[in-house]
């Protein structure tokens, strides 16, 4: 059952990924065309400054990127979520309560999206190309990896927390205190983990070096834009992988439960 369960779940990752290119290439990638843009202005006017000419080839082109480099990365990252999704619900269906299969897999988009994305990218949101400091990305990467295991790891220490206080305090109250519990522990998480703020050092950086202006910085509307559709990816992402899964689970177990067999029990 499990198996079935996983390839299922990797199926509606795959859905999953197709959603997230498509929303990314709508709303995201017009953002980060216009940060490369910046980007290249900025370095065109160091060069001419410094009396440098010619430019190196690039190795992918920007065509390549947003198609075949989006496209890729979305569905290879939305299959393995997807396959993680469904191993999840292995362990959590009828441990989340009375929830039916759609409502479980709906439970954990919801709270995968929250605690693996949404909190993770609060302490470190995402920055398109000419706002990020190159040599910090190996620590800026750790540190956000390492964001996301503290978050998920709060999250299922606060679901475990609420199925315990359940049967003592009921459901809804029991449902209180456990989130109150994970927003406490995320705060703590924002406050123990250091800070990097990276978009006042590179705006001054290209204002200083390229001309000396000060009417020439990156825009901000442009770092919001790119900002939010990052978060409209990941939603869209998680709610396919919960609507599909949710659909194919249902399917799966009804079959399951009509045909006789050790199958039956999905996990102990």
């Amino acid at each position: 059952m499990v198996r079935s369960l996983l390839v299922r779940g990797m199926i509606a990752g795959l859905l999953g990924g197709v959603v997230a290119f498509g929303i990314g290439k709508v709303v995201g990638e017009p953002q980060v065309d216009k940060a490369i843009a910046f980007e290249s202005f900025v370095e065109a006017r160091e060069e001419h400054a410094a009396a440098h000419h010619g430019h190196d080839e690039e190795l992918v082109t920007r065509s390549q990127q947003n198609l075949a480099g989006l496209g890729t990365g979305a569905l290879i990252y939305g299959v393995a979520v997807g396959g993680i999704f469904a191993l999840v619900f292995a362990i959590a269906y009828g441990r989340l309560g009375t929830f039916t299969a759609r409502g479980t897999a709906a439970v954990l988009g919801l709270l995968g999206y929250v605690s693996f994305f949404v909190v993770p990218a609060l302490k470190y949101p995402p920055s398109p190309p000419a706002i990020g400091n190159a040599d910090t990305i190996g620590r800026r990467t750790s540190l956000f990896l390492l964001a996301i295991v503290l978050s998920v790891g709060a999250m299922v220490l606060a679901v475990v927390v609420r199925r315990w206080l359940a049967h003592r305090v009921g459901d809804w109250n029991s449902t209180l205190l456990a989130g109150a519990a994970y927003v406490a522990a995320a705060i703590v998480c924002f406050l123990a983990l250091p800070g990097i703020n990276e978009v006042p050092q590179q705006a001054l950086r290209g204002v200083v070096s390229a001309v000396g202006d000060s009417g020439v910085t990156f825009p901000a509307a442009v770092l919001w834009r790119f900002r939010v559709s990052s978060f409209a990816v990941q939603a869209g992402l998680w709610a396919t992988i919960a609507i599909a899964f949710g659909y194919l689970a249902t399917r799966q177990l009804e079959a399951t439960t009509v045909s006789p067999g050790p199958e039956r029990v999905i996990a102990g």
